[in-house]
């Protein structure tokens, strides 16, 4: 995936300095706090589960509790200071698996699985929610879409299936929130065996998915989305 690669590079080039550090794919990025987490993923020699943190303040790289299983191509999701990890690809085998990690307590605690087991999918925060969408799994030696989308209540540690499935199968789509929306940006659907240009944004108080117009600039998958707030003006200087 392309931000995987892009991270991966950065890495490398750390390398110099930080001689520890895991070469690693198929990987989950995200920041917590003044932290940079990188967790499981795979190399050469197979599947990760360790986790590494970097922090800025001491421009160092440090071991934090790993996975407690192995995992590649996960989804992952920060919400209410904890770090959460769904489905993937263990050893080959596809789950639905959801972890919860902890860095307070510097510990990894498993949660309810969900209904479907998938990778290379998204996970989004929305209203205290969590959102399992799009992604793929294996059925004998064949990719498949999954269709369904799931929310998670993590004070309910419950995984419900939504009425609504996805528009189109989309496998490593771009996610981001934004007005109450989740929009996902490319991604590539087994079914049609075709990467896709569109944009997708599903409303979850009506329940509805909706097409936007107009296309990224060429069909892709694994890109990397950020929402950024602009300003009403912006001041002008002479």
């Amino acid at each position: 995936m392309l931000t995987a690669t892009l991270f991966r590079l950065n890495l490398t080039r750390l390398n110099k300095d930080f001689k520890h550090i895991s070469r690693r794919a198929s990987f989950y990025a995200c920041r917590l706090d003044k932290n940079l987490y990188v967790i499981g993923g795979r190399n050469e020699t197979g599947y990760l589960s360790s986790v590494e943190c970097y922090t800025l303040e001491s421009n160092e790289w440090r071991y934090v509790s790993s996975l407690p299983q192995p995992l590649a191509a996960h989804a992952g999701a920060v919400h209410n200071g904890k770090i959460y990890i769904s489905g993937g690809v263990h050893n080959g085998e596809y789950v639905p698996w959801l972890y919860c990690y902890d860095p307070v307590m510097d510990v990894w605690a498993r949660k309810q699985d969900m209904n479907t087991k998938r990778a290379i999918h998204a996970l989004a925060v929305m209203n205290d929610r969590l959102y399992a969408i799009g992604g793929n799994h294996l059925k004998g030696f064949s990719h498949l879409d999954v269709m369904l989308v799931e929310c998670y209540d993590p004070k309910g540690d419950q995984w419900n299936i939504l009425q609504t499935p996805i528009l189109e199968g989309r496998s490593g789509p771009g996610c981001a929130v934004l007005d109450d929306s989740i929009y996902l940006v490319g991604g590539y659907s087994w079914s049609m065996g075709a990467y896709k240009s569109s944009t997708i944004c599903y409303s979850p108080e009506k329940g509805t998915w909706t097409e936007l117009e107009g296309d990224v600039a060429e069909p892709l998958a694994g890109p990397a989305c950020s929402t950024v707030i602009l300003p009403a003006c912006v001041p002008y200087n002479k």
